[in-house]
């Protein structure tokens, strides 16, 4: 009875992980990836509509803009060359560009390094004077992205993970005896009315162990934490809010890169990356995946806003 109920836990929580990152990433495709037009692009937030549509006129948004508004066009065309937003083959240009820049950190597991390219891009942008200087500059971006996009199939990370060998479960008095009475008291306070779930697995030199809240209902994320145990002693590698945590094909200081994605609402996602310093893993990307539509295929349009960089030194 025992080992049905705990199968058809981990069960539950495969399909919510893949729904959340399915969501997350837009990754229910009808058929292969198509560029959208700038009329297939659509969101709720006017930050995120003028990050694709900085040449949008205002009164397709407002009848009566109030003050705010009016700034934050004048903010989204402010470094653009004063001709731009009369050429209209130009701006459908720009406006798939930044799509293509945008969406191309959700559709990859190594933001930081796009991000980098990104940040070049528009530097380079941003010293045009002219149409002609813009144009050349988006068609560089979009030579440049479109193979990105197109390609990527987004999906939960299937890296090599972090075992060599096949997780087992932990029963609380082994748990107590891995990591100690007193950090399994704060792991099940934290889990409060739902339980705590503990496994471990074997590595060179040590043990890892996962510990996490059991998920119920439609609830898709939760805390997790991550620990390593070498000569009889628990080092705490990782604790987030917003599990499940994902292993990346990508390492650092020779431990796999990780990821979380937390549902904001159904049009939101938050994802973070995290890299291991020596010590502990620490966040290096982060970023709000925006729903912004669907292509001529039918799949799902998403983009990175609100994007937090940090760095973690590999040696």
């Amino acid at each position: 009875m025992h080992n049905t109920a705990a199968l058809r836990l981990k069960l539950l929580r495969y399909a919510l992980i893949a729904y959340a990152l399915t969501a997350a990433t837009s990754a229910l495709a009808e058929g292969p990836r198509t560029l959208p037009t700038s009329a297939q692009l659509s969101a709720s937030y006017l930050s995120t509509t003028l990050l694709l549509k900085p040449c949008m006129d205002i009164h397709e948004w407002s009848d009566d803009p109030s003050d705010d508004v009016v700034k934050q066009f004048e903010d989204a065309r402010r470094g653009l060359p004063p001709d731009a937003c009369s050429q209209p083959a130009l701006v459908e240009k720009l406006t798939t560009a930044r799509f293509l820049q945008y969406a191309s950190i959700t559709a990859v597991h190594d933001p930081w390094n796009l991000d980098a390219k990104i940040t070049a891009q528009n530097a380079a942008i941003a010293q045009c004077k002219d149409a002609q200087c813009l144009e050349r500059e988006l068609n560089a971006v979009i030579t440049e992205l479109s193979p990105v996009y197109l390609h990527a199939r987004p999906e939960w990370p299937r890296g090599v993970g972090l075992c060599t060998s096949k997780t087992v479960e932990v029963t609380p008095s082994k748990a107590r005896a891995l990591i100690g009475t007193k950090a399994q008291k704060v792991l099940t306070d934290t889990c409060a009315s739902e339980s705590l779930s503990m496994q471990t697995c074997s590595v060179p030199g040590g043990q890892f162990v996962f510990a996490s809240c059991t998920m119920s209902g439609n609830q898709v994320n939760g805390p997790e934490w991550l620990y390593r145990i070498k000569k009889a002693k628990p080092e705490p590698l990782l604790a987030v809010d917003d599990g499940p945590v994902g292993a990346l094909k990508t390492s650092c200081n020779g431990m796999p890169d990780l990821m979380t994605a937390a549902r904001v609402s159904m049009a939101e996602h938050y994802l973070t990356y995290y890299r291991y310093d020596g010590k502990r893993y620490q966040p290096v990307y982060a970023y709000t995946a925006m729903d912004v539509g669907a292509d001529d295929n039918g799949n799902g349009l998403a983009i990175a806003q609100d994007r937090q960089l940090s760095r973690v030194i590999c040696r």
